[in-house]
């Protein structure tokens, strides 16, 4: 898969420009507040069908306009391809694949794969057990359409059975129907837990590698799905069981207290918490071969090699994270902000680099390399 353009009309700073890219590494550089980051943005939500900076999507328009549309144009097996999403205030997002309206903004999922690395990145290591559930789910629902049904029935399941545990517990009826939420609510969270299970596994070992890789060997990863069931147990059963025996405690607090949504991706450096004790700099080695590791297993199992965004990151990155990177982008199409026009020695000279300089929404390029 390559992309080759996006068009965007009315999105953040842009009022109608279209950005090309490079089959291999497009750097858009220029001066703060310019319009770069909205370029990955732009690139992110037509991958994923959601912002990585903002939940509301009225912030997405252009000052004093009604409306946005970004489109991408990619080509797999010699084959033109395009997505459009389509906004306008009060009338929700429409999504277009190939020019066929589709009943879903899940169905961008897959279609073209990327991989952010960002300041945000960071949040996945540091942050709440929120933000690493949500990478996974991120993960998994470009790889599996079916994952991706679990997830959202899940979602509803979870949803309704709380409101049913309100409502039983404000005038202590309905209870009766609690024990079709929870049997249904097990039989879907034990499949999202195995699926989760199994990806984290096959993440662990590519971390591992990576991390031994950037630090010389020096630093050494570990990754456990935490939650509340045994190891060894029959993931259903274990999971209603619980549930029945907690029934008047989920009715105290009138939410579901038990399942996938509320697990934990646990990450190690050196047998010590990364979110508490690791550095800075080993929190960037850690979210560097994080994104790594999910860009090889989305190629793995898709046998489409995701698109690399790296979003203001080359500067944070001391020489080794810089050039472990290098090799990376060497394999990969990438698109690179920066306030520096850089220039990529390291890479070989039959590779092409396009240079994008952006000025108030407004794309000048460059002479290819």
């Amino acid at each position: 898969m390559e992309i080759k353009k996006l068009q965007l009309k009315n999105f953040r700073n842009y009022l109608s420009e279209d950005i090309f890219f490079s089959k291999n590494v497009s750097i858009i550089y220029g001066e703060n507040a310019q319009g770069k980051t909205n370029i990955i943005e732009a690139l992110y939500l037509l991958s994923t069908g959601k912002s990585f900076r903002t939940n509301n999507t009225n912030e997405l328009i252009r000052h004093g306009e009604s409306f946005f549309s970004i489109c991408l144009e990619l080509e797999e097996n010699n084959y033109p391809q395009t997505i459009e999403i389509r906004y306008e205030k009060g009338n929700g997002k429409k999504l277009f694949i190939n020019e066929i309206k589709k009943d879903r903004m899940s169905d961008i999922l897959g279609v073209a794969p990327s991989v952010l690395f960002s300041p945000e990145s960071l949040t996945c290591i540091k942050g709440s057990p929120g933000e690493r559930r949500k990478l996974i789910d991120i993960v998994l629902c470009q790889i599996s359409k079916k994952y991706l049904h679990n997830l959202q029935n899940y979602n509803k399941i979870v949803k309704n059975k709380n409101m049913l545990l309100k409502q039983i517990q404000a005038n202590k009826q309905h209870k009766h129907q609690l024990d079709v939420w929870t049997e249904s609510q097990a039989k879907t969270g034990s499949v999202i837990i195995e699926q989760r299970k199994l990806f984290i596994d096959s993440i662990e070992k590519r971390i591992k590698r990576l991390m031994l890789g950037i630090s010389d060997g020096k630093e050494n990863v570990d990754i456990r799905y935490k939650s509340f069931y045994e190891d060894g147990k029959d993931i259903y059963q274990y999971l209603l069981n619980t549930m029945i025996e907690n029934t008047e405690k989920e009715i105290e607090y009138g939410i579901s207290l038990y399942g996938p949504h509320r697990d934990e991706m646990e990450i190690s450096l050196n047998n010590k918490n990364s979110r508490l004790y690791c550095s800075q700099g080993q929190q960037r080695s850690l979210a560097l071969a994080l994104n790594i590791a999910i860009m090889e297993e989305i190629e793995q199992n898709t046998g489409r090699k995701p698109v690399l965004l790296l979003d203001d990151v080359m500067s944070e990155l001391d020489e080794n994270r810089r050039n472990f990177l290098y090799e990376i982008i060497e394999k990969t199409q990438t698109v690179i902000t920066t306030t520096e026009r850089m220039q990529f020695v390291e890479i070989d000279d039959n590779r092409k680099i396009k240079h994008i300089h952006i000025k108030e929404g407004t794309a000048e390029y460059d002479t290819i390399i």
